[in-house]
């Protein structure tokens, strides 16, 4: 077997085949005996597209003509850019905004205003869309309010309004007999992983429409309710410090089970299904523990949960329908795919995100890991030792370590395969993929560490993580590198500006500028810092204090900036002050601008750019010569 230094091993993961023929697969939703889902494509510009697979035939189509980009901008994340039911399908597009009525041909009927709204969380009723609109004509932030479409109608005045009053609203769900309504709602400066509302409603009463109040308190996170055929309302709640299942029969909101695990994702987007019901009464659910996912079957009359016979470690995307069900479902070893069967089994592949897998002799296999943090709170993550069937690292040498830090910060990592940590595992690095405190998957109290903390208690999750890798002797201590986008890439530059654990830090559109975020932020997130840094102006010295583009001074390691050019999010003139700043300071720095991406790379050509001058850059500073 060739023995080679770390980090110069010879990869079957090119940087073009992390987009090449690798599609992203999303919010899977049934019709019958069909299955759809969106589909993004690297290889078309980052454009999403709706694709079904036809149950009669097995056939897999795309619903929508060459060059339709589905997908919303509603709270800027988007979600619910889709709804189909007995063969209708809608979708909202891009740039348009607009909502439009598929023909069977792909074509498209618009059936919303052109210019001032933008559309989301579509749900198809008889006749009708309910959406979630987000207006952006008037001055200030743009208003949210829950909508009712016209199916054959022009809407010219945007559609009737059924809830309004709240800064944010959620997908609606509407009862199977299409009788009744529900939404989750919550105003600033509340995420919707903080406190937020459920409220029901009967649709065949006049309007306006008469709310009830299923649950809302403070300090109470819920989500995604879902009718069953009795009309009883299921949605997770974290009253109990987990998200867990409860149920609204009429009479009142009753806990369906109490298990120490969350049971739902954070509501980034609207378009996410972490349960479903079963036509038997029960319901297919999943959750995390012990650091992977998994899947079952919740019994509500016990409260007991057998698990599904189908490998995986992650589980999403759960929907059901005449005695099956669909889940997408990863494993240590393949790419998420979406599979369909009786929940017994045997399931059924309809679509892999890619369809030449990694070899598995090739796939570092992720390892849960749990260490302690300054402060003697466990912190989690997921280790993965390079890994490479034909070439091994010198006698008495350590890996380099990469340090993953994932976006939110109000989410978490899993543990099935990415190719993205393939790429570096593949070549002879260490990764640790970390779950700090603020992330989801651990229940409220974990998730809660964050408020009044970022850019502390994050920071020192990630080196305490590096250093007990380093101090087991599983890597090179003197090679410790961290990367991370969005909010990931702020708790890069922030460790690399409060630590000296790193030789190297990469910051994909990361914030450099707490400051900057709160006042030129897109609405969803424009008082998210309130509360896990402080409320703003009030606590200005924080921001200041917490502020990378502060301490350029103070940066220890090289850094690499890579940022898109028409990020509404993170803008460009936060990566450019940051780069200015470390050249003035006569520090090591690289900033590279990629002029039409967004908040988050989504054409091939930058995907694959940014990681050549990310494995580049690493070799410089790490002493290792990448191979070709």
């Amino acid at each position: 077997m060739p023995v080679l230094p770390f980090g110069s091993w010879s990869s079957p993961v090119s940087p073009s085949s992390l987009t090449a023929a690798t599609r992203g697969l999303d919010e899977v939703r049934v019709d019958g005996p069909d299955t759809c889902w969106l589909e993004s494509r690297p290889w078309e510009g980052g454009r999403v597209v709706l694709v079904r697979h036809v149950g009669a035939t097995g056939v897999v189509e795309d619903v929508v003509g060459e060059g339709v980009n589905v997908r919303s901008r509603v709270h800027e994340y988007g979600g619910g850019a889709y709804a189909v039911r007995s063969g209708t399908v809608v979708v909202t597009t891009m740039p348009d905004l607009q909502v439009h009525d598929v023909a069977s041909d792909g074509s498209l009927r618009t059936i919303t205003p052109e210019g001032k709204f933008r559309y989301g969380g579509l749900v198809l009723g008889d006749g009708f869309v309910l959406a979630v609109r987000e207006d952006h004509s008037g001055e200030g932030e743009p208003v949210n309010t829950l909508v009712r479409l016209d199916l054959h109608g022009d809407n010219a005045d945007g559609g009737v309004v059924l809830w309004e009053g709240s800064d944010f609203v959620g997908r609606p769900a509407l009862s199977p007999d299409g009788s009744q309504l529900a939404v989750v709602t919550w105003d600033h400066p509340n995420m919707p992983w903080d406190t937020t509302t459920l409220r029901r409603a009967s649709l065949d009463a006049e309007q306006p429409l008469e709310w009830l109040v299923v649950e809302g308190r403070t300090d109470v996170s819920v989500g995604q309710p879902q009718f069953d055929a009795s009309g009883s309302l299921w949605f997770v709640s974290d009253e109990s410090g987990w998200w867990n299942l409860k149920r609204d029969s009429g009479s009142g909101a009753v806990p369906v089970h109490s298990t120490a695990a969350d049971f739902m994702q954070p509501q980034w987007v609207l378009g996410v299904s972490d349960f479903a019901l079963l036509s038997d009464g029960r319901v297919l659910v999943h959750w995390w523990a012990d650091g992977v996912g998994r899947l079952g079957v919740l019994d509500p009359p016990s409260g007991e949960i057998s698990d599904v016979e189908l490998e995986g470690v992650q589980f999403d995307q759960l929907q059901a329908v005449d005695g099956e069900v669909v889940v997408r479902v990863g494993t240590l070893t393949a790419l998420p795919s979406v599979v369909r069967g009786p929940v017994t089994g045997p399931f059924t592949t309809l679509r892999r995100s890619r369809d030449e897998g990694l070899d598995p002799a090739y796939a570092s296999a992720a390892q849960a890991r749990t260490w302690t943090n300054t402060g003697g709170d466990e912190v989690h993550g997921v280790f993965l030792p390079p890994t490479h069937p034909e070439t091994s690292g010198p006698d008495g040498e350590l890996p380099p370590l990469l340090v993953f830090v994932h976006g939110g910060p109000t989410s978490r990592t899993e543990a099935g395969l990415q190719l993205a940590r393939a790429f570096w595992t593949t070549r002879g690095f260490a990764v640790l993929d970390v779950n700090y405190s603020g992330s989801t998957g651990h229940g409220r109290a974990y998730r809660d560490r964050l408020l009044g903390q970022w850019g502390v208690i994050d920071i020192d999750d990630v080196v305490t993580g590096a250093r007990s890798l380093a101090e087991a002797g599983l890597v090179d201590g003197e090679r410790l590198a961290i990367r991370g986008g969005s909010a990931g890439g702020y708790t890069v530059l922030r460790a690399l500006t409060t630590s000296d654990a790193f030789a190297a830090g990469t910051s994909y559109f990361g914030v450099a500028d707490l400051e900057a975020l709160a006042a030129d932020t897109h609405k969803f997130e424009s008082r998210y810092l309130d509360r896990v840094v402080g409320p703003y102006p009030q606590a200005r010295d924080l921001y200041v204090e917490r502020s990378p583009i502060h301490h350029v001074d103070s940066v220890q390691g090289a850094v690499l900036l890579l940022q898109g050019g028409i990020d509404e999010v993170v803008p460009q003139a936060q990566a450019e002050s940051m780069a200015a700043g470390m050249r003035a300071a006569g520090e090591e720095v690289e900033l590279v601008i990629y002029p039409d991406e967004g908040h988050g790379f989504r054409a091939a050509s930058a995907i694959e750019d940014s990681v050549t001058r990310e494995l580049a850059f690493y070799g410089r500073v790490l002493g290792f010569t990448p191979a070709p």
